[in-house]
This record gives C-alpha cells, structure tokens and sequence, in this order.
C-alpha cells in the first residue's frame, strides 16, 4: 500500500498484514510529504514490513541523499529517470515501468528488461503524465506477458481496487499489487474500510 500521509493509516495497514509501505516524495504528488514527515510515518512500520521511498530524481545525489537521511528498504524510481546515471544505494531498487493505452510491446519489453537489470523489482503501472500515479487501469494481458518474460519479482499497479484485485491478480499473476487511489476516501487519507476487503480480496487468492 502506497501513499500514506497519517500515522493512523500506516497502522491500520500493518495491522492488516501488509508487506510494503509507501510513502511519495514527489513533489507534485497529491500524496507528498516532505522527508522529515516521511520520517515520522516510517516510525510507525512495523518490524518486517519494507518502507517504500517514492522518487522522481532529478540526479543520483538525490536517491543517495534520501536513502542517507530514511534509509528505507526499498526506493521506488520514478521511469523518467534516466537508469544509466542510477546509482544504487544501500536500498533495494523498484523501477517502474508505464504501461500506454496503445503499446508496442516490444519497445515495453526492452524498458522492462532494462529495469530488470537495474532493480530489485519491476513495477508495472498505467502510463501518466508523473510515469504512474494515475489510478487507472491499463491492458493486464500485456503486464502478463511482460510478466512471463522477467526473473525479477514484477508487481502490478494502475487503478487496482478491492472489486477489481482478485481478476487482476488472476490474469497477470504479479508477484505483489501496488494501491493507492483504490483505497482511499480523498488523496492520502485511506479508508479502513478499502484496506481491510484490498487485503481480504488478495489473500483470498492464496
């Protein structure tokens, strides 16, 4: 679950049994929060739970700085950044990959395998104006596909909600979902609600 801005969220989704949370540090973000209230919320992860870092760089110093002053887990980096100048942290690194209505998927496999080489995971999400973020859904029989092609562990995002996981998680078989917007009563407030029937319907599946 990403997105968080409220202590109390961020407890209610440990409580659940989350694996990862994430907070978003981009600046244009509605979910954005600066590093010192990252810093806070992550006060509030539990023991095993991974702290995601959203980031849309400007240079690597960036990605090194915020991994010196959260030291999260894992840094999420946002796909307009350029990954030959990406240089890795003490982090795990999760690299997205926008999905576009209308994609070549050959060009899609060769950003997604260049992610593969980079990080630690693959994120496939709905192509927006930020990379991703955009709380929409895009075609999951190409995300199978590009799916089946990796090694690396590939989590699906893009307009994920309680209705719609399960046939979700069912066509791609990701190895993780990623929700913000689908879990939310307005940007960055999450509804108790969402979260616990998100959780149900995934852990449903086994």
């Amino acid at each position: 679950m990403c997105g968080f801005t409220r202590p109390e969220d961020v407890e209610k989704a440990c409580e659940l049994g989350v694996d990862f949370i994430g907070i978003n540090l981009v600046p244009s973000s509605p979910r954005r929060v600066s590093v010192e209230e990252a810093r806070k919320l992550f006060d509030h992860v539990r023991s095993g739970i991974k702290r995601v870092v959203v980031l849309r760089p400007e240079n690597p110093e960036e990605v090194e700085r915020v991994y010196r002053e959260l030291e999260p887990e894992v840094i999420q980096v946002n796909p307009l950044f350029p990954l030959s100048r990406l240089r890795r942290p003490g982090a795990e690194l999760m690299v997205t990959v926008p999905i576009p209505p209308s994609p070549s998927e050959s060009s899609l496999l060769l950003r997604a395998r260049e992610a593969e080489r980079v990080g630690d995971y693959v994120l496939l999400d709905t192509e927006g104006p930020l990379g991703g973020g955009t709380g929409r859904t895009h075609d999951w029989s190409v995300s199978r596909r590009i799916r089946e092609a990796l090694e690396r562990p590939v989590f699906l995002a893009g307009g994920l909600n309680p209705r719609n996981v399960r046939r979700a998680v069912e066509e791609v078989r990701p190895d993780g979902v990623d929700v913000s917007s689908g879990i939310e009563r307005s940007p960055g407030v999450k509804e108790e609600g969402l979260m616990r029937e998100f959780v149900r319907a995934v852990r449903g599946l086994g």
